[in-house]
């Protein structure tokens, strides 16, 4: 009788032992590249969050996002596949400003690509017409031009449904941080599935700049 060597799946919490075999054809070549098409068109390494509203990206979460160290793993086999990627990160910080959000971070990057050189793009700027009291996610500023600001609902689809649970209890602080403009200031709201759409995305981003120009 012939026997298979095995080999402890690292990255299974259950520490299973899997015929090599199998291990190796775990991870599918054609689903580590289809994420890291997806990272390139939202310009960020997408969480799997975003991922449910991303085409095909259901698909990648239910068989990798079951343990918290296999998608580790499978992240990690993604950048050895495409070492092109933006790299992993928990948060970026740029010129003095964390943004913690890969939503906020896929909409920052947007804006830069498609703004033209004549708008001011801010990171969480202070809202002048709130007495400096309030920041938003972002502003657009063109010269002669009131400032446009910019919300990101992360955790918020734009038909008005939180992304789980956890992301419910969030909603009256959303909700809250938006009113504040009625009323108040120009602002533009895009939502998380928006985001996670890159055609949707780019569509929204082009907007607000067209807005940020007439405003």
């Amino acid at each position: 009788m012939k026997y298979f060597r095995t080999s402890r799946m690292t990255y299974d919490r259950f520490n299973n032992k899997m015929p090599l075999w199998l291990s190796d054809q775990f991870f599918r070549p054609e689903e580590l590249d289809h994420y890291a098409n997806i990272s390139r068109e939202l310009l960020v390494t997408p969480t799997p969050q975003m991922l449910e509203f991303s085409a095909g990206g259901k698909e990648i979460v239910s068989r990798y996002n079951t343990d918290k160290t296999l998608w580790r793993l499978f992240r990690q086999k993604v950048t050895e596949r495409h070492p092109d990627l933006p790299a992993w990160q928990q948060e970026v910080c740029i010129n003095g400003h964390k943004i913690s959000s890969m939503v906020e971070l896929a909409v920052y990057r947007r804006l830069l690509l498609e703004a033209p050189g004549t708008l001011n793009l801010r990171i969480q700027p202070f809202i002048r017409e709130l007495d400096y009291k309030g920041q938003a996610d972002f502003s657009l500023f063109c010269k002669g031009r009131r400032t446009l600001y910019i919300e990101v609902a992360g955790t918020v689809t734009s038909q008005g449904k939180s992304v789980s649970k956890a992301a419910e209890s969030f909603r009256p602080g959303i909700e809250e941080r938006l009113f504040r403009y009625v009323g108040v200031a120009p602002v533009e709201v895009i939502h998380v599935d928006e985001v996670c759409h890159v055609k949707v995305q780019t569509e929204r981003v082009r907007h607000i700049i067209a807005r940020a120009r007439s405003v």
